[in-house]
């Protein structure tokens, strides 16, 4: 964790001070267990003061001599040797401001600033052992030094023992809230160390002082749950609730937990309770809206979604939500209205144009004509325009292309996926397989079974790709080849019409007119 700074010299006395009032500032004694006023030695504070003037004008070969011969009138006094040992440390003479520190401590044993320094020389040094001793002893004059807590996690650190570490670092942290860096590190030693006993209690400490911070709670939601504490679990949330029962995140959370324990019906049932009792939370309803359809109930989630819209129109995700309570029951004409009613408030909201473009996508599927092909594709260029790269609907557009004949546009439409996703296998096969379209030469079949091949790497067991494979290979010449990937495809999937007419003709080709045959018959009898 690097070396320890020195800390500056705040306990110097300020060198604006007039004479007068320094020498009644020196009056005061130092050291705690002093009861009675000490007084110095005016020829000691004259040089003192003069040692200090010099030191501020850089002159500090002199003002070294000053402080020695301020010391020399009043060898006790605490504060010049102090302020020489700064100057030695300032100048890099560690071995001299050493001596003057440890004068310091033999004089007043509760000196923070000198045990500090002492504690970092120590340090820096690699004597880690004796710097932690140094700051102990600051931390048991001044249990709040923030400092010294921070140095004292370090030195455990350099010392390999974590956990200590991490008790400072809680500690720091409870003197000053505001360093969120010293907890996680505290947190990842513990989770580190797999101590789940001690990031219980850290969680609890924190919960207590941020009972509303939801990340922390779900934090310990998740570590309970993890450890198979369940029960623990949802007393920690109800315990919450109590106290912030109006907080939507909280109740959220509660809901997951619910669903985790009790399965989804529950989950519904403890949230359809909260919406009741707070039926203005948008929020609570968006998320009931969202169990209910993924258990099925499209018409109970409507009913939430059209309610939200009534006071929050220009809630997108409501949108979304409600166009799909109509496609999961495959009522895509009224979804395709309700959206076209919204879709003109959000010209630049790519999800809503996305599903609209998939809606008419499917239409255009099932309707198979051009006029069908023409309008979904305009819905996906509309899409691209407000993100260009999204894999689904590329894919989409170099569908649809296909289907309107224009192969070349298909061919760079993949090519893009291509190049924006080169891990995209489907992207990969089909332009490998457009590619060998017709007659072409050695070189482009080739290069057509480099992507095949690429596609191959991320899916193996892609029983489509093998016979794009095969018969690439098989306009290449390598017949054998060819045949065992056109196996490889069958029998991973023996009823694909086409991979068995590419068989058929592999034998055909071998001179097995037989066993051709019954591979074209078999086809025949699929298509």
């Amino acid at each position: 964790m690097g070396n320890l700074p020195i800390k500056s010299n705040s306990r110097h006395i300020s060198i604006l001070l007039t004479t007068s009032f320094a020498l009644v500032f020196l009056a005061i004694p130092i050291s705690a267990t002093e009861s009675q006023v000490k007084t110095y030695d005016t020829r000691a504070m004259e040089a003192f003061m003069y040692g200090m003037d010099l030191e501020q004008a850089g002159e500090y070969e002199r003002a070294i001599n000053a402080y020695l011969r301020a010391i020399s009138y009043d060898p006790n006094a605490v504060d010049i040797h102090l302020s020489l040992a700064n100057l030695y440390l300032r100048i890099g003479n560690i071995q001299n401001a050493k001596q003057e520190l440890q004068k310091v401590i033999d004089i007043d044993p509760h000196q923070v600033e000198a045990l500090e320094h002492l504690g970092e020389l120590a340090f820096n040094e690699g004597r880690h052992s004796e710097s932690l001793r140094y700051f102990e002893r600051v931390l048991d004059i001044e249990y709040d030094n923030d400092y010294a807590v921070l140095q004292t996690a370090q030195i455990h650190h350099a010392l390999g023992d974590t956990i200590r570490e991490a008790e400072y670092l809680i500690r720091l942290w409870e003197l000053d809230t505001d360093r969120i860096a010293a907890i996680q590190r505290a947190e990842n030693i513990y989770l580190n160390a797999s101590d789940y006993e001690r990031i219980i209690k850290l969680y609890d400490k924190l919960i207590r002082r941020m009972p509303t911070e939801t990340d922390l709670v779900g934090r310990q939601i998740r570590l309970f749950l993890g450890m198979n504490r369940f029960f623990e679990a949802e007393a920690l949330m109800d315990s919450l609730i109590q106290v912030a029962p109006y907080s939507k995140d909280l109740q959220a959370m509660k809901t997951d937990l619910v669903k985790v324990m009790h399965g989804e019906l529950a989950a519904i049932d403890y949230l359809t309770a909260v919406v009741d009792e707070y039926p203005g939370s948008f929020e609570l309803k968006m998320k009931l809206a969202q169990l209910l359809l993924d258990a099925g109930e499209s018409s109970n989630a409507r009913k939430y979604l059209e309610e939200i819209l009534e006071e929050r129109p220009d809630l997108p995700n409501a949108i979304s939500m409600l166009v799909w309570t109509y496609l999961d029951t495959d009522d895509i004409v009224t979804g395709r209205e309700i959206l076209e009613n919204y879709l003109p408030a959000f010209p630049d909201d790519f999800f809503l144009h996305r599903l609209m473009a998939t809606i008419l996508y499917d239409i255009a599927l099932s309707e198979d004509d051009t006029t069908h092909y023409q309008e979904a594709l305009e819905a996906q260029y509309t899409a691209l325009s407000l993100k260009q790269d999204d894999q689904q609907i590329l894919h989409m557009v170099a569908n649809l292309l296909e289907r309107l004949g224009m192969r070349e546009q298909v061919l760079e439409t993949y090519l893009h996926l291509i190049e924006t996703y080169p891990e995209d296998d489907l992207a990969l096969n089909n332009y490998a397989y457009m590619m060998t379209e017709g007659e072409v030469g050695e070189d482009t079949l080739r290069l057509a079974a480099n992507y095949v091949e690429r596609a191959l790497a991320v899916n193996p067991y892609s029983a489509p790709y093998l016979d794009t494979a095969g018969w690439i290979y098989f306009k290449l010449g390598h017949i054998q080849l060819a045949r065992d990937f056109i196996d490889r495809s069958l029998e991973i999937n023996p009823d694909n019409p086409e991979v068995l007419m590419h068989m058929g003709d592999i034998l055909e080709y071998l001179g097995k007119s037989n066993e051709a045959y019954i591979y074209y018959m078999r086809a025949n009898k699929l298509r």
